[in-house]
């Protein structure tokens, strides 16, 4: 067994995938909200049998290595090493090529880290750092939650590239990873992927020093609008508390962290995206924000409820009062956190609320006017007709004009929107399957029937392409004596002869049974693949054809109309008994 068969042995699929989405029992099967579109019916299918998942919403479906890359937004590599490390297996070595193609990252992550480990012993054992480490415990940040976070310093008199050289660490790595040896006089923070490997820093000056943040370029490892800051340490609490907050910067995280609120997270230099959005949503669907007060800040703020709800998702904002940001609260008045985050108002009141102390009084029908204008094409954002219906009402009532009146504004004033791919999407249905098709799936749910049969599927004349592929990987693969006792394993190995997406046709086939048959005995099995082989168009057929198409050709040279007439209903007899045979 190798290793990627060997981690999905250890892993049950099931309580792989409940760690992300709560599943519960449909007949043999599981069913769950889908993590990767926005539905509000449940239609992602988990067999634990097959150990096999599949979304008859969005399409998507797999092992557990194609739910985690999709769960976590990794490639298979970091999957494979993500779900080695849950299931204690312990990676042999890559072939050469895979070494060649991953070599590159595992360079990158090596810098990083060992940057990041002398930024940190330059905070905490240099006389270098000690302003720095002052400044930090001035915001009341512990020395614990710094060394949790790898928060460290740069300094413009310990040259980082020497250091580095002196571990193998050329100027050419430097420079792939980012340049880190370019940060001089900054608290660094590390900035890790969703597995904790460092891959960028964020650099804050502690004088006058503009930028006052100042960022590491995109690299192989770096993505500025897809990373989160403090995702790796938050994805607990996030799926715990079902909510993420979204604040401003590292130390408004950090704090949040030391006091307890782990569901915490920051953009990781740069204006939210609506991709680190969508990458929070596969968490949880309820966001907080927590922006600073400032105009930006509320400019921010903005941006991003148009964001969630264009994205048909949930959220409040906090008020922070008098404090300029959470770190400034939880450094100043810690105990009022939770009133805070209970008083949050909710992102459109929030909105309305702006706008009004904007426009001014409204009993002037002028500021009406003014606030159904500004109000108007955030709410064109909305795709979801149950929550747009009750903003409106909400700034009818506020304006005292009726719902009606705003629905013919928004319908004059509104643009094309993207077509939505969230909750009004149509669930699809589990595939309606041909009769090879079903002779197939049945095959590969009882592989050790298959010797048996084996002259019938010789025989038989396949009419697809894909049919035909995975008849082929079948007669390859059913010799194996340790294959066919495990029907999940012999499919997964028919698999590997294929391409994805005739394997995900499989996939949808092993739901399909289980849809029609919750318990398939062998006898049951036998008798419906006895019923699909005499279905199916064989060789004899074939033979069948060719002899009547000769018959009739001979009859016409010689004239014959009669028996030209008798062998064309003979053939399409034939053809259609065996076109019916195959819907």
């Amino acid at each position: 067994m190798n290793e990627v068969e060997e981690i999905k042995g250890r892993l049950d699929l099931v309580d792989l995938i409940s760690q992300y989405v709560v599943l519960k029992k449909a007949g043999t099967n599981y069913k769950g909200v889908c993590p990767f579109h926005q539905e509000k019916t449940p239609s992602m299918m988990v067999s634990p049998q097959k150990q096999i998942w599949k979304c008859f919403g969005c399409g998507k479906g797999g092992d557990h290595y194609t739910f985690v890359m999709e769960a976590e937004h990794l490639e298979f590599g970091d999957a494979l090493r993500l779900l080695a490390q849950k299931a204690g297996v312990t990676l042999q070595p890559r072939t050469t090529a895979e070494h060649q193609s991953q070599g590159r990252k595992e360079l990158l992550y090596r810098v990083n880290k060992l940057a990041a480990a002398i930024f940190q012993k330059v905070l905490f054992g240099t006389p270098e750092g000690k302003a720095a480490l002052a400044y930090l415990e001035s915001r009341q940040i512990s020395t614990d939650s710094l060394k949790e976070f790898g928060v460290g310093f740069a300094s413009k008199r310990i040259s980082l590239q020497k250091l580095m050289a002196s571990k193998g660490v050329t100027a050419t790595d430097l420079q792939r990873a980012g340049s880190p040896e370019k940060f001089f006089d900054r608290i660094i923070f590390p900035i890790y992927d969703v597995l904790g490997n460092v891959i960028a820093f964020t650099g804050r000056s502690l004088g006058d020093a503009q930028p006052k943040y100042l960022n590491s370029p995109e690299t192989q490892l770096f993505s500025k609008g897809r990373v989160l800051y403090g995702l790796h340490l938050a994805k607990a609490g996030i799926k715990k508390e079902d909510r993420v907050i979204l604040v401003e910067g590292q130390l408004d995280v950090i704090a949040l962290h030391q006091a307890g609120v782990t569901e915490v997270v920051a953009s990781s230099g740069t204006a939210v995206t609506e991709q680190q959005l969508q990458i929070l949503s596969k968490y949880t669907q309820n966001f907080v924000l927590g922006f600073d007060g400032d105009a930006a800040g509320v400019s921010t703020t903005e941006k991003v409820v148009q964001l969630l709800l264009k994205n048909d998702l949930s959220g409040r904002v906090l008020s922070f009062g008098s404090y300029k940001d959470a770190g400034e609260l939880f450094e100043k008045a810690p105990k009022t956190w939770a009133d805070t985050l209970k008083s949050a108002t909710e992102m459109v009141d929030w909105l309305i609320n702006q706008k009004v102390r904007a426009v001014g009084s409204l009993q002037f029908i002028e500021n009406k006017k003014k606030l159904t204008s500004m109000i108007l094409p955030t709410l064109q954002l909305v795709p979801d007709a149950t929550r747009l219906d009750y903003y409106v009402q909400r700034l009818a009532s506020l304006l005292q004009v009726s719902s009606e009146s705003l629905y013919t504004t928004l319908k004059k004033t509104s643009q094309p929107k993207t077509p939505d791919t969230g909750s009004s999407r149509v669930v699809e249905k589990p595939p309606t399957l041909t009769n090879e098709e079903q002779l197939l799936a049945l095959l590969l749910s009882n592989p050790s029937g298959i010797k048996r049969h084996l002259k019938k599927i010789e025989d038989v004349v396949w009419q697809s392409m894909d049919a035909e592929l995975i008849a082929s990987s079948i007669k390859k693969w059913y010799t194996d004596e340790t294959l066919v006792k495990n029907p999940s394993r012999f499919s997964s190995q028919v698999k590997t002869d294929l391409d994805s997406r005739i394997s995900e046709k499989i996939d949808s086939w092993q739901f399909w049974l289980s849809s029609q048959w919750e318990q398939l005995s062998p006898a049951l099995t036998e008798e419906l693949l006895q019923e699909k082989f005499s279905q199916l168009s064989t060789k004899q057929y074939d033979q069948q054809k060719s002899a009547l198409a000769s018959g009739i050709q001979r009859a016409q040279q010689a004239g014959d109309l009669t028996e030209v007439k008798r062998l064309m209903n003979e053939l399409n007899e034939l053809s259609k008994q065996t076109k019916e045979n195959n819907v």
